[in-house]
């Protein structure tokens, strides 16, 4: 704040004041204070009313999901929380609700409480706002979703190759005609997943049975699968492209006249597990514990370049995608 004022030819008072946006200031004197504050990169200090001492770091990450509901954020959560906790971190969690806008909103508050570093699960497609914070040494990590064209470490699934591994067990099962219940490809996830499901039917020369994108929950998808079980010819087996639509899909199955059609989801979940549903999973927890372990590298002076770690992911025949069918009834023993 000192160096703003010494900038803008005023006093610490004034350019407080202009910062909590206090009546009676000058334009003049406003826009000359705003000006030097974007050149500088100067952001409040959120934790300055409470804690006033400059003499150390924060001690504290912050880290921004998708959504805090979803088991998948959850346990990624936990394990960064693992890692921090022995660096004696405090961790300070935070969910975007997949809403850009809110994202930069929480991105900004994160920012402005001094935190020493930030775990980012992005659903912004742009990321630019974000290099001032940078320049200023705020330290991220991306998780789960890559950021564009911001140089900072992450770390992901191998979501289009996971959606291969699903494709490619069906079609040793015989399938042919198989089809896609899944999210809007606006999400980098779905799109990745979607990528990975064509392009495993394509080596096979096959085309989609059918592509179904607007799955937003279980209802959509129930919906969704319903209608493609109506078609003549339906399709014999389904990949679903995330978890929580396994209860929508199962049930437009178990409803259906042909209750035994194949299905494939990304992802586990408790719910699959219960159903028998065959998955292709991934590790949130590994993916949590390297994003934190590779934030705390750069606090501890890591300089190299920014490193983008791929988790593999993992097959997991259940039945529902071996000829036993998946309906609202007990695994096969």
């Amino acid at each position: 704040m000192r160096d703003v004022a010494t900038a803008a030819s005023v006093s610490v008072k004034t350019v407080s004041r202009v910062v909590h946006n206090y009546p009676f200031i000058s334009d003049d004197v406003r826009s000359r204070v705003q000006a030097e504050i974007r050149r500088l990169g100067f952001r409040p200090n959120g934790n300055a009313v409470n804690l006033r001492r400059t003499d150390r770091p924060a001690g504290g990450i912050g880290v921004l999901v998708a959504d805090l509901a979803d088991p998948f954020y959850s346990g990624m959560v936990s394990a960064i929380e693992q890692v921090s906790t022995a660096r004696s971190f405090t961790t300070l969690v935070a969910s975007s609700d997949e809403d850009p806008d809110r994202e930069r909103a929480l991105l900004t508050t994160l920012v402005e409480r001094r935190l020493d570093g930030l775990i980012v699960v992005s659903a912004d497609r742009r990321h630019d706002h974000l290099r001032p914070d940078l320049d200023v040494g705020t330290r991220m990590v991306f998780a789960d979703r890559p950021p564009n064209r911001l140089p900072v470490d992450c770390v992901l699934a191998a979501h289009a190759d996971g959606a291969a591994q699903a494709v490619d067990h069906l079609l040793r099962q015989g399938h042919r005609a198989i089809a896609y219940v899944g999210h809007s490809p606006a999400i980098h996830t779905a799109r990745q997943r979607l990528s990975g499901f064509r392009t495993a039917l394509a080596a096979a020369g096959l085309e989609p049975h059918s592509v179904r994108t607007d799955a937003t929950d279980a209802d959509a998808a129930l919906t969704a699968t319903a209608e493609l079980l109506a078609l003549n010819p339906a399709p014999t087996a389904v990949f679903t492209d995330n978890p929580r639509l396994v209860s929508g899909v199962a049930q437009a199955i178990a409803e259906s006249p042909t209750p035994n059609t194949a299905l494939v989801a990304f992802d586990d979940s408790d719910l699959a597990r219960v159903l028998g549903v065959t998955v292709v999973a991934q590790d949130p927890r590994e993916l949590g514990r390297r994003a934190a372990e590779l934030l705390f590298a750069r606090l501890d002076g890591d300089h190299s370049r920014p490193r983008r770690i791929i988790l593999p992911t993992t097959l997991l025949p259940r039945g529902s995608g071996e000829g036993l069918g998946v309906a609202l009834r007990p695994r096969p023993r």
